[in-house]
């Protein structure tokens, strides 16, 4: 380690010489200076982002491997998801998919929790369909009680313990309904309507 009175014949040597240094030489080095302020400020924020696009990309990945473990749970033992969902709620239903282009018919709004994964319009006739995780005699009451309070006569048509066909009348109106239980414990919902 250097004495006070080392540094300070050392700096009376070197503080001449940095008088005589060009001012050009000067500029050089605070540019350079600069461009390296900027290349570890970017590295910063690359490194950060880097790290959040990695902790995103595992947080999505856990859901997918969960499932993709389930599904070969399910093909070695099927029924062992059902037992797994009554100590984990959460692995017994899968999220609803969106909802596809198009809109809905028939005067009785969607049961909530159902997503339309089907649409199509032949001429006049339009054929809509709902599904997702829900209650199978929830689902019929909540149609067969809107249709009656619109004004609507029932005329059942076929009924199994895990589907239902019905055909709704008012006037010169005629809405046809559908309500069918899923293997993986929900439903799905076909309505067609007919446009005046």
């Amino acid at each position: 380690m250097m004495s006070k009175p080392g540094l300070v014949a050392l700096a009376a040597q070197f503080v001449p010489r940095l008088i005589h240094v060009r001012r050009g030489t000067w500029l050089a080095l605070a540019v350079a200076m600069m461009g390296v302020i900027v290349l570890l400020i970017w590295a910063a924020v690359s490194s950060f982002d880097w790290l959040r696009g990695q902790a995103q990309a595992l947080t999505g990945a856990a859901p997918e491997a969960a499932r993709a473990v389930f599904a070969q749970v399910e093909k070695a033992a099927p029924g062992a998801r059902e037992k797994l969902g009554e100590f984990a709620p959460a692995l017994k239903t899968e999220p609803p998919p969106r909802d596809v282009s198009g809109t809905d018919v028939g005067p009785v709004a969607r049961y909530p929790g159902l997503a339309r994964s089907y649409w199509h319009r032949e001429g006049r006739e339009i054929t809509v369909r709902h599904e997702g995780a829900a209650d199978y005699a929830a689902v019929l009451d909540h149609y067969v009680k809107g249709f009656a309070a619109q004004g609507y006569r029932q005329n059942l048509l076929s009924a199994t313990p895990d589907a239902e066909q019905h055909e709704y009348l008012k006037d010169s109106d005629r809405v046809g309904f559908a309500l069918m239980r899923t293997p993986k414990g929900g439903v799905k919902v076909t309505t067609v309507a007919v446009l005046p």
